[in-house]
């Protein structure tokens, strides 16, 4: 990504068990005969043609599998996925910034299927006028997607809880700029709210055909 030289590395969250789907969620289909993971992947590299790292973990396996016929796109095996998804941001951080100079991280989650290309870019965009932490606002809290400035490698470096990345965007000491983003608060954690929204989005495209 290197609008004005910045750069910024794109990754996707997909450790978790998903133990609540009972069964591999992101390899489900949203729609569009597409998996969770895939549209994960494929909105992130709508953005530009530098790599998409996909932190997998409980179900690297079936991940690899669905991403088999992906370029452009490397996994990063989180075995210690058990350890919430602060441990797969911290392995996610170490590992991009070893290999590459990144000006910023940018993360999202595998199962938030509402969000576009659109909301990406205007995240990229405050980013790159401004480099500082930058996330969206899901009109109760902040949270993913979110990007963080290379300054902040120490600390996501060394996440551990469960909670990820909020306790950094919830920090006082730190200004964090955020975009008006409601559609990222649906996340998909069981089968009635994978089956929920299918109907939504077959009703959705429904209407705009006639």
């Amino acid at each position: 990504m290197g609008a004005r030289g910045v750069l910024i590395a794109k990754v996707v969250l997909a450790a978790g068990q998903s133990s609540r789907f009972n069964g591999c969620k992101l390899t489900a289909d949203i729609g569009f005969g597409k998996t969770m993971i895939e549209h994960a992947v494929n909105t992130l590299q709508a953005l530009d043609d530098t790599p998409v790292y996909v932190v997998t973990g409980a179900w690297h396996k079936e991940v690899a599998q669905v991403l088999t016929g992906y370029k452009n796109i490397e996994l990063i095996e989180n075995k210690q996925w058990s350890q919430g998804l602060g441990n797969s941001i911290a392995i996610a951080s170490q590992t991009v910034f070893k290999n590459k100079s990144f000006d910023g991280i940018l993360f999202m989650l595998a199962d938030q299927v509402e969000l576009k290309v659109a909301h990406l870019s205007e995240l990229v965009t405050g980013f790159t006028r401004n480099p500082s932490r930058w996330c969206a606002n899901y009109g109760e809290r902040l949270g993913v997607p979110a990007i963080f400035p290379a300054v902040d490698l120490s600390q996501l470096a060394s996440l551990t809880s469960d909670r990820g990345a909020q306790q950094l965007l919830r920090s006082s000491s730190e200004v964090v700029n955020t975009i008006s983003l409601s559609s990222a608060s649906l996340d998909i954690d069981t089968q009635e709210q994978l089956s929920e929204f299918l109907s939504k989005t077959e009703y959705k495209n429904f209407n705009e055909k006639i």
